[in-house]
């Protein structure tokens, strides 16, 4: 019989998915429930044989404090009786979302002091004197404050935690230090920091819960389950192909580029173009319309519908997600209840099987991850085969 050892709550869906994918990677059983609405009804199936890694997404990135407090308080009482060893509160390394609600509501259930570190120092993500950086420039200076749809928490976290009503203390990691048993953020410049944290949690007389991000999570994941298994996760060449692409963030944009000059072959429509469309491409690269006008929700299920007819006329094709939003719609579609998360094809991206089929592989990434040939590297162009295509 397994014990849950892990469980994770996230605001969204690529977050619990990025926060599971550390775990999974050193051989984790780590599985990610799709929505709150699903998860009791999977914790009684699991209940005997929990998986050792647990997320659930409570999709609260967009709602008021109160409501995501309470998303958050719902998830934390349905996990309860997996018994985790250890509660992580996942937080986007920008802060987005209702970063101090979900905290305090998750401290408040578990009835431990917090240690929330928020610092991704791969991906250029770090804490200094409690405030968080971007590739060298402070959050409040840089242009993720500007985010349309979630205003990231701005300057120092231990002034605005203490502002709703709880202190945090600042926290430098150094070699073999006592970790005082109290609420507190924590500086990290490097992923050294992070072990030198967690190292000290352990060590430490009395438990905590955690907060933070990937970087925090890879930490956690390497003293738990060790070192990384080693290989990455192989993509035959021959498997029909979906990248449905429903970010709209600079990065996002530029690796679209990158694919379709470097795969002249791939089709490239819109889910309008795809519903007039008398063929059903193997190959294809599904994106929203340059002039779009709709809401970002009805964006997404437009993407999702159209991902559903390829997927149905390709079962067992290979399915590609930017945007979490985007990715949540299409397993809402699809009916998919949980993500059995299998690797990390590379930092932000994730490989999954459908309700644990191996043969409904969906890979996902945040739209502001990745370098600008990611998706090029993905597809393996190396490797294209002639595209072919199945009629409607």
């Amino acid at each position: 019989m397994t014990r849950c050892r892990v469980a994770i709550i996230a605001d969204d869906l690529t977050g619990a998915l990025d926060a599971c994918a550390p775990f999974a990677a050193r051989g984790a059983d780590a599985r990610v429930v799709v929505s709150r609405d699903q998860l009791s009804g999977v914790v009684a199936e699991w209940r005997d044989a929990p998986p050792e890694v647990v997320a659930i997404n409570i999709e609260s990135r967009h709602l008021s404090a109160d409501a995501a407090a309470a998303q958050l308080t719902s998830a934390f009482q349905a996990l309860a009786p997996l018994a985790p060893g250890l509660w992580f509160k996942k937080v986007d390394s920008t802060l987005r979302g209702q970063v101090i609600a979900e905290c305090c509501a998750l401290r408040d259930g578990v009835g431990l002091p917090l240690l929330l570190a928020p610092a991704v120092p791969a991906q250029g993500r770090e804490v200094r004197g409690a405030e968080v950086w971007v590739d060298g420039v402070r959050l409040a200076d840089s242009d993720y404050r500007h985010d349309a749809r979630s205003t990231p928490l701005l300057g120092p976290l231990d002034s605005a935690f203490a502002a709703a009503g709880l202190p945090l203390e600042r926290i430098v990691p150094q070699p073999g230090m006592n970790l005082p048993h109290c609420d507190g953020v924590v500086d990290a410049t490097g992923d050294g920091d992070l072990a030198m944290l967690y190292d000290a949690v352990l060590r430490s007389e009395g438990d905590f819960c955690l907060a933070g991000a990937g970087g925090l999570a890879q930490a956690v994941a390497q003293r738990l389950f060790g070192c990384l298994l080693g290989r990455r996760w192989a993509i035959a060449s021959d498997l029909p192909r979906l990248y449905v692409v429903g970010s709209r963030a600079p990065r996002s944009e530029a690796q679209c580029q990158a694919l379709r000059q470097a795969v002249p072959e791939l089709t490239g429509l819109t889910p309008a173009e795809l519903q007039m469309a008398a063929w059903l491409p193997m190959q294809l690269l599904l994106r929203p319309a340059d002039d779009e006008q709709r809401s970002p929700a009805q964006v997404a299920e437009a993407l999702a519908s159209a991902a559903a007819a390829w997927r149905e006329a390709y079962p067992s094709g290979l399915l590609f997600a930017t945007g979490g939003d985007t990715a949540l719609a299409i397993l809402e579609r699809l009916e998919i209840g949980y993500l059995q998360v299998v690797a990390e094809w590379a930092p932000g991206v994730v490989v999954s099987h459908c309700d644990g089929d191996a043969q409904q592989t969906i890979i996902t990434k945040a739209g502001g991850f990745g370098h600008d040939q990611l998706l090029v590297e993905l597809h393996g162009v190396q490797h294209a085969e002639p595209p072919y295509a199945v009629s409607r």
